[in-house]
């Protein structure tokens, strides 16, 4: 039975596969059995909605952030912090722009351009 040194139990469930195998494969040739999988497969996506749905109710009723509501957080969150990085850099800068001015480090400013 081809086994090659494994047990009875990995025997028996590569034979089971096997035959899985072939009764979806025929189940897959007969156009009635593609239209019941095509209806399965319409009825779970059309529960998962559904119960996501239900899910999102719920948990806004006790007052829990969705997805969509940490999603939107997130997204802020990084406009802020990019905006604040914009500011410091801008700060770093000065006012008039040049590079080094009215920062307090030991910077070196560089050679005066006209602004």
């Amino acid at each position: 039975m081809g086994t090659s040194g494994r047990g009875p139990l990995s025997a028996l469930l590569e034979t089971g596969v096997r035959m899985v195998a072939r009764a979806a494969d025929n189940v897959m040739r007969d156009p009635r059995g593609q239209e019941a999988v095509a209806r399965a497969v319409g009825l779970a996506q059309r529960g998962k909605r559904r119960v996501e749905e239900l899910q999102e109710r719920m948990m806004e009723a006790a007052g829990i952030p969705g997805r969509q509501d940490y999603q939107d957080l997130a997204k802020q969150l990084a406009r802020i912090k990019r905006k604040a990085r914009e500011l410091s850099q801008r700060l770093e800068r000065g006012s008039d722009g040049r590079p080094g001015n009215g920062h307090a480090g030991g910077e070196e400013d560089g050679p005066d351009d006209p602004a």
